[in-house]
């Protein structure tokens, strides 16, 4: 009988194990003077310089952490300061969209 070699024992078991895939900063910007008070912090939100990202990450902390499971599905609103960490194994799907939500009585609508 063929046993697992240890990488695919240890593949199998990570699997199933839930990955820290997204942090999250708990910023709000309520309005636009909350915007121009941090815009030289926050204009490393755009940019993509290694500098201007390690000086936005330590102007903001440390980011809440997302651990997510085969087949969850994580909404956020893109304009929180937000990054995604790599994974070992499978694969993960992304979309940028609006959602419009209409009620509880309603299905929520995609536009993409």
């Amino acid at each position: 009988e063929d046993k697992p070699t240890n990488q695919q024992q240890t593949e199998a078991e990570s699997s199933n194990i839930p990955q820290d895939i997204l942090h999250i900063w708990p910023m709000a910007i309520k309005s636009r003077w909350d915007w121009y008070r941090n815009a030289l912090s926050l204009s490393g939100l755009s940019s993509q310089d290694v500098e201007d990202q390690m000086r936005l990450r330590k102007v903001l902390g440390e980011p809440m952490t997302i651990a997510c499971e085969p087949g969850d599905l994580v909404l956020l609103c893109a304009q929180r300061p937000h990054a995604a960490v790599g994974f070992s194994n499978g694969t993960r799907v992304s979309l940028q969209c609006f959602i419009q939500h209409q009620g509880a009585d309603k299905r929520l609508l995609i536009d993409t």
